[in-house]
């Protein structure tokens, strides 16, 4: 395991690393209703939502860069498709605010800016409860056209990084900025330049990425091996099993997050299962998947590419910090990964 020496010198790295992230960028939309002021309508038989307050911050593949840049990461490229709309210019002032490069973002009339709007309601005596989600997302597959910009703005910005982290959100195939074409390019130029870090996080589609580094869940492993499985639960033996596999499959390094119980990591031949870190703090998983993918990355950056049990350590080391950050999707930075480090290993 790393020492405490050797996770100085890496977290004091991650200031000349560029990383790009491209893929799924959305807006989280945070609306507070105050339903004490809420009045009938004159013109209809509904009571309206007085909105008191608003807040906004990236999220999907925006949340893997609010993590990158909490890291201490130099510099952190986006490329995402945007709307000509308010949200899309809102998206695009946080993610500059947050000192992200977003030369290669995409603004297009043929597209809306996906947009998570979260209506939070709040009664009396200060009493909060999060209503149903409304989702703005693209209702038709990205155009060819959009796709070929997609495709430009990679090839301009890929030399210029150490690493690429692939955030393949949308559902349906070829709705989001990942299609199945710009998938295609992606293990094509991992092949290109094998120096460099590609790795790939996607709900529905992660079985299909090669020569890329993979990392998913336990669940989305066991689909990708089976697409048809409906199960509840995935035990360790079970996300072995599902890693050894998609080794087979992606000839590349493969991470399988388990939860509370850590990471599972298969590198030529060798699988390793790196425990979790217990928190005996209260938790907030969301988002803890997207700041397992920044500590991997950044590490794998600034360390040999080879070394995976020390960035899956890490990976762990960043979750294990996000996940107390209750309501809100929380990041880590390297004071508090060093800090985390030396509570559990007692280290003065």
């Amino acid at each position: 395991m790393i020492n405490v020496e050797e996770l100085k010198f890496l977290l004091s790295g991650f200031k000349d690393i560029k990383i790009l992230v491209i893929g799924d960028f959305y807006l989280d939309a945070y609306w507070y209703i105050d339903k004490t002021r809420s009045t009938l309508s004159l013109e209809t038989p509904w009571h309206n939502n007085p909105v008191v307050d608003q807040r906004y911050s990236p999220g999907a593949a925006g949340t893997v860069t609010n993590n990158l840049k909490a890291l201490g990461i130099g510099t952190v490229y986006t490329i995402g498709v945007i709307g000509e709309d308010g949200f899309g210019q809102t998206l695009l002032n946080l993610l500059n605010e947050n000192g992200c490069r977003t030369d290669f973002m995409i603004t297009t009339s043929n597209c809306v800016t996906p947009t998570y709007l979260k209506p939070i309601h709040r009664g009396y005596e200060d009493i909060e409860h999060e209503g149903p989600r409304f989702d703005i997302e693209n209702r038709t597959p990205i155009s060819e056209n959009v796709e070929e910009e997609i495709l430009k703005a990679l090839y301009e910005c890929i030399p210029n990084v150490d690493g690429i982290i692939i955030g393949d959100q949308r559902q349906h195939e070829n709705y989001g900025v990942i299609t199945e074409r710009v998938r295609e390019e992606l293990c094509s130029l991992a092949s290109s330049y094998p120096e460099k870090v590609i790795f790939a996080d996607s709900r529905n589609r992660i079985g299909r990425y090669k020569n890329v580094i993979i990392k998913p869940n336990r669940f989305e492993a066991q689909r990708a091996i089976d697409p048809h499985w409906d199960g509840k639960t995935v035990d360790i033996e079970t996300a072995k099993n599902c890693a050894i596999k998609l080794a087979k499959q992606t000839q590349s390094p493969v991470f399988v997050t388990l939860g509370e119980n850590g990471i599972l990591v298969h590198q030529n031949d060798q699988l390793t299962h790196i425990p979790g870190i217990k928190v005996d703090e209260k938790i907030d998983p969301v988002g803890a998947g997207d700041s397992v993918s920044a500590g991997i990355v950044a590490a794998l950056c600034s360390i040999e590419k080879e070394k995976v049990v020390d960035a899956a350590y890490i990976g762990n080391l960043v979750a294990s910090i996000t996940i107390t950050k209750i309501g809100t999707t929380g990041t880590a930075s390297p004071e508090e990964i060093l800090e985390r480090y030396k509570k559990i290993n007692e280290c003065p």
